[in-house]
């Protein structure tokens, strides 16, 4: 394994790769111009916090659990958007670190990560969180490197990766966690995306140098070989089982079913793909740099490439209102054929 002594001292905070890296940059520029808590309306909440202007804060991701929509971003910003509620609303916790990822289950257990470790856990649909004691997340990662991505699975089993291979489990909604290390002790590529293959009841994994695994627990994992030797940023299942993988440069990576050899969809741009999501309708997003999307409606096998806004994109959610994307612009709600707004 090819090793680079400088790169954590030239990564700290969150060290990733340079289109992941400019991404975060952009979002914490915007977000030191914006600000935390500009209203849409004079009209104070119950609890004393104005609703969030959502284009004016820059969020990072997105989740949604049975009952609302969770956001998350810059400076420990986090929202949410109640089921019947017009107005995203902020959650005022005890830190200014940045968030980078959240899920959510349909039964309440919410989960956001972050820089420096960060670990904030909801059991109520995130009307309230709680953030992880520092001496669990020292004892789990300590050297408190950035998590990347978290995933919970249908028994609530949430796991966390990130930087220099760090991964960690809870089995008990948050309450304790484990260090895992099943590539052993020396692993140290960044683990960028993790994600659940429901079609194929296994776990996918993705990160730095083209690495690649797969799991049928979340526990024991395999190393594959993958089918490129640069960052991959996240994964993607159809509805119909196809695996897609993405990252750096505009690579697009297809796998019809597992086992089978993965297949490079050529796509008519260079950037980097942040995130991806499967619609209701069973069309595939990918978000990426640059305010660009890829949007599939044939199991993956091709994707169509539009500029849907200026800034960089960072996440996506469907709602009943239409498509709620994140980004460097904050949070803006599109039609649900993801068509780019008129200039003026």
């Amino acid at each position: 394994m090819v090793r680079f002594p400088d790169r954590r001292a030239a990564s700290q905070g969150c060290p990733i790769s340079p289109d992941r890296r400019r991404l975060l940059r952009q979002l914490a520029a915007w977000g030191s111009v914006a600000g935390f808590g500009a209203a849409v309306s004079p009209a104070w909440t119950a609890d004393g916090l104005r609703p969030i202007s959502v284009d004016r804060a820059a969020f990072i991701g997105l989740a949604a659990s049975g009952e609302s929509m969770l956001a998350c971003g810059e400076r420990g910003l986090l929202a949410l958007r109640e089921t019947g509620q017009p107005d995203w609303r902020p959650i005022r916790l005890d830190t200014r670190r940045s968030f980078t990822a959240i899920a959510a289950h349909t039964e309440g257990l919410a989960v956001a990560v972050g820089h420096a470790g960060m670990i904030a856990v909801s059991r109520d649909h995130g009307r309230t969180w709680q953030l992880v004691d520092d001496a669990v997340l020292k004892s789990i990662n300590p050297r408190r490197e950035a998590l990347l991505s978290v995933v919970i699975d249908a028994e609530r089993r949430i796991l966390v990766v990130g930087a220099f291979g760090v991964m960690a489990r809870s089995l008990d909604q948050g309450r304790s966690w484990q260090t895992m290390k099943p590539f052993g002790d020396d692993f140290e590529w960044h683990l960028y995306g993790v994600t659940l293959d429901p079609v194929h009841r296994a776990w996918l994994l993705v990160g730095e140098s083209g690495t690649l695994a797969e799991s049928a627990d979340g526990l024991v994992w395999r190393e594959a070989v993958g089918p490129y030797k640069g960052s991959l940023f996240g994964a993607v299942v159809s509805r119909m089982g196809a695996r897609i993988i993405f990252g750096m440069r505009g690579q697009i990576f297809r796998q019809s079913r597992p086992g089978t050899e993965w297949k490079n969809l050529v796509v008519p741009t260079t950037v980097a793909w942040m995130s991806g999501r499967v619609l209701n309708d069973g069309r595939i997003v990918l978000l990426g740099d640059q305010g660009m999307v890829a949007v599939s409606s044939d199991d993956g096998r091709s994707f169509d490439v539009r500029k849907l806004w200026d800034g960089s994109l960072a996440d996506a959610i469907e709602a009943p209102d239409g498509i709620w994307i994140a980004g460097v612009f904050g949070l803006r709600r599109f039609d649900t054929g993801l068509v780019p707004p008129p200039r003026g």
